[in-house]
């Protein structure tokens, strides 16, 4: 029987590869970065951090990967760039940006 991969919706779910969504508007206003949602009119405030994370989110890189990335570009270590990472994606995920994996 074939598995299904876990929502994103719960904080302790495995990740593997979240994937954006492709129809959020990104916006640049003095230096920060604003997502427009179209669906319900929501703009969302990314800081550095949240904006290269959600960067990578593309279906293709998993979220230990993201972490990797994070640890290049961060004086940050691998656990703490995960959980982080998690963390983000747990909230980019209950914002509705991100692709909706459970069907």
């Amino acid at each position: 029987m074939p598995t299904h991969p876990p929502c994103w919706t719960s904080r302790d779910a495995v990740i593997v590869a979240p994937r954006r969504r492709d129809d959020l508007i990104p916006e640049e206003l003095d230096g920060e970065v604003f997502l427009f949602d179209p669906q319900d009119g929501a703009t969302h405030r990314l800081n550095p951090t949240a904006l290269a994370v959600w960067r990578r989110c593309d279906g293709q890189t998993t979220t230990r990967q993201i972490a990797e990335q994070l640890t290049h570009t961060y004086d940050v270590g691998f656990d703490t760039a995960l959980d982080h990472v998690d963390q983000l994606v747990a909230s980019f995920a209950e914002l509705r940006m991100l692709e909706e994996p459970c069907h």
